[in-house]
């Protein structure tokens, strides 16, 4: 115990037993408390955290995994942990924990869905049809091979997401199968997490090859719930790794999904009303700043920024989030013209609240909350339906938008904010004010896929994180009938990607203090994102849409800037150096090298061929012998294919 608790704070990858004499890897970061998790009013909180994270991230195999490191001799750590999970198993029947046991698993099923993995349910009936009394029936070898036969047949035996640090060698065309397993409250299998485990090694295959893509993209989510447009921008990607074949055959089975997936849970409802943010094939019946490239590139970040505040309210039980902002007042209120979004909110808020209504426990507060959400969404759509008809609102219907802060207008901020959005649309708790709701800086990180090793088998421990930043100002302009053109101010998500190396994992409060003001938007933001003076942020990949007169040579790369810095400097002991790969140098060989003011070589950082995205790395003052080094002026060098940046950097003790 002294040692898994070591082994805990640490929060590293570790090859150690575990349940048996044969070596696996165990990644610990994932025990760094995160999320909501690290509220300081509620301490038990983080307890709650590594607590769960230890019964649905530490496997007792059932079946062994195949991969590369699986040991012959791990036969009898599986018998052991076999009895293991019986004797939970028993241990709870015989407790009179079960009651206890369901109503926990029917509230995470709920919100987050079905384990992906063989549950304790699963495990009884398997026991029951074999005719197994107790634990120590597993002493007969023949029993447990038998169980194991039974068990590989049933549609629950096999893991469908992995989801722990398992190798592959690229010369051997067998690929990773992840171990039948049992835990009590195993993380969930979201649709999602089954995409990025699909578009990566050892997933993809080309002329029988293994093919060593490491990292997947937010892109590949967002193609494979339906937005097509996405593609264009996987495009480097997809011509270097060769793994359309991968893509769209996970469009297809998401396509394929009826509304009873779609309204399983609550997290797969949130995901459903994400899709309904998908370009139409026809935008000819859109108002004109709907057909622009733009327009969709943006709707883009606002899909990914929701996404991202999804997985981060569900990061403790998802198999590995939409920031508000306000203006005052306003003569005219303009709803975007998508009912089919607001008729899937709508119908994420009334399942919600009829799951809640099952629970044992009350929830009333939240189920008149999600009922006066559902309201809303409902006028919603129908502003909406009558916005694409381009028919007149009526005087309720007006006055509802111009209700959207204050039930009057006022001057900012000299009245409390007591209209619709802020009264409907925001659930409020005793430990937050109404100001914080609207007003606060709630950006939120996300971790959401993990690299162990690079191409070549090197530990690396690259942790693919989206995260959200400040609210931006969207103004378009759009036709009201009997008016004319309006112009329209409202807030948008901004949205973040980077990559951390060496199993490094963020939290909001890391994200809030350091990271979110060092990182970098992806750059297909810039063909609709200005900065603070007006100006264009540079180039970057456009859509190629059907709006008349658009370049459909736009989706062109022209010249991108790489972008290379520290945080802190001066620094002690550590600093981590942050830099961008754009799409242009996506792919190249990246070099990161540290020199001191001499010109030696100190230390190699990073050295790989790597995506398009930002990446933070951490020098811990030591040189290439694991010394640190002295005080003084060091030079740090990035080489990306042919392209050099550097930059200056002081260590002061």
């Amino acid at each position: 115990l002294n040692a898994f608790m070591e082994n805990i704070s640490k929060l590293e990858l570790r090859n150690e037993p575990i349940f048996g004499s044969v070596r696996r890897y165990v990644d610990y970061s994932q025990f760094k408390t995160r999320g909501h998790y690290t509220d300081t009013n509620f301490p038990q909180l983080e307890k709650y955290f590594k607590a769960m994270i230890w019964l649905g991230r530490i496997e007792l195999y059932l079946i062994a995994p195949v991969s590369e490191e699986t040991d012959s001799a791990i036969a009898a750590d599986v018998r052991r942990q076999t009895i293991i999970s019986f004797l939970i198993s028993e241990l709870i029947n015989s407790s009179g924990g079960q009651t206890s046991f369901s109503e926990i698993e029917n509230t995470i099923r709920a919100f987050v869905g079905e384990q992906d993995n063989v549950t304790l349910d699963q495990l009884n009936s398997l026991a029951e049809t074999m005719h197994i009394n107790n634990a120590k029936d597993f002493l007969d070898a023949s029993l447990l091979k038998a169980f194991q036969d039974s068990l590989s047949a049933k549609h629950f035996a096999g893991q469908k997401i992995l989801s722990q640090v398992l190798m592959s060698d690229p010369q051997d065309p067998t690929q990773i199968k992840p171990a039948s397993a049992f835990l009590l409250f195993g993380q969930r299998f979201v649709i999602d997490s089954y995409v990025t485990g699909n578009v990566v090694y050892d997933r993809i295959k080309y002329n029988n090859a293994k093919v060593k893509r490491m990292l997947p993209s937010t892109l590949d989510i967002l193609f494979a719930v339906g937005n097509s447009a996405a593609a264009q921008l996987l495009q480097p990607e997809l011509d270097k790794y060769f793994y359309s074949t991968n893509l769209s055959s996970l469009r297809y089975l998401i396509d394929s999904y009826d509304s009873n997936f779609w309204k399983a849970s609550v997290y797969n409802l949130w995901l459903n009303s994400i899709r309904a943010l998908n370009p139409p094939a026809d935008k000819s019946n859109l108002p004109e700043f709907m057909q622009t490239a733009a327009w969709w590139q943006q709707k883009m970040n606002t899909q990914l920024a929701s996404w991202t505040e999804l997985r981060h309210d569900n990061l403790l039980y998802a198999k590995q989030s939409y920031t508000g902002g306000i203006v005052c007042s306003f003569p005219y209120g303009y709803v975007e013209p998508f009912p089919e979004f607001f008729n899937a909110m709508k119908i994420l808020a009334e399942t919600t609240a009829q799951k809640f209504s099952g629970l044992s426990f009350p929830l009333n507060d939240e189920i008149n909350f999600l009922n006066g959400f559902a309201g809303v969404m409902d006028t919603l759509e129908i502003i909406a339906n009558k916005e694409l008809n381009k028919y007149r609102l009526t005087t309720e219907e007006e006055n509802f938008l111009h209700a959207v802060l204050y039930t009057r207008s006022v001057i900012c901020g000299d009245d409390p904010i007591d209209g619709w959005y802020n009264n409907k649309l925001i659930f409020k708790t005793p430990y937050y004010t109404t100001s914080m709701d609207l007003f606060g800086l709630k950006y939120v990180v996300a971790d959401y896929h993990t690299t162990p090793t690079n191409e070549v088998g090197n530990i690396v421990g690259w942790i693919k994180h989206s995260g959200t930043g400040p609210v931006n100002l969207c103004i378009v302009t759009a036709e009201i009938p009997n008016v004319g053109h309006v112009a329209f101010a409202g807030p948008v998500s901004s949205y973040y990607e980077y990559t951390t190396t060496n199993f490094r994992r963020l939290t909001d409060e890391e994200w809030r203090e350091t990271y979110q003001r060092e990182s970098m938007r992806p750059d297909w933001v810039n063909s609709y994102l200005a900065d603070s003076k007006g100006k264009t942020r540079g180039s970057g990949v456009v859509l190629i849409t059907d709006v008349k007169n658009e370049n459909q040579n736009s989706n062109l790369i022209e010249e991108n800037f790489i972008l290379l810095q520290n945080y802190p400097n001066p620094f002690n002991p550590e600093t981590t150096i942050r830099f961008n790969i754009p799409t242009k140098f996506a792919n190249l060989f990246t070099e990161l090298k540290i020199y001191n003011i001499n010109g030696q070589l100190v230390k190699k950082i990073f050295s790989e061929e790597i995506p398009a995205g930002n990446y933070f790395v951490k020098w811990d003052g030591k040189n290439s012998a694991g010394q640190f080094v002295s005080s003084g002026v060091y030079i740090y060098q990035l080489k990306v294919g042919n392209t050099i940046k550097a930059g200056k950097m002081s260590l002061l003790k």
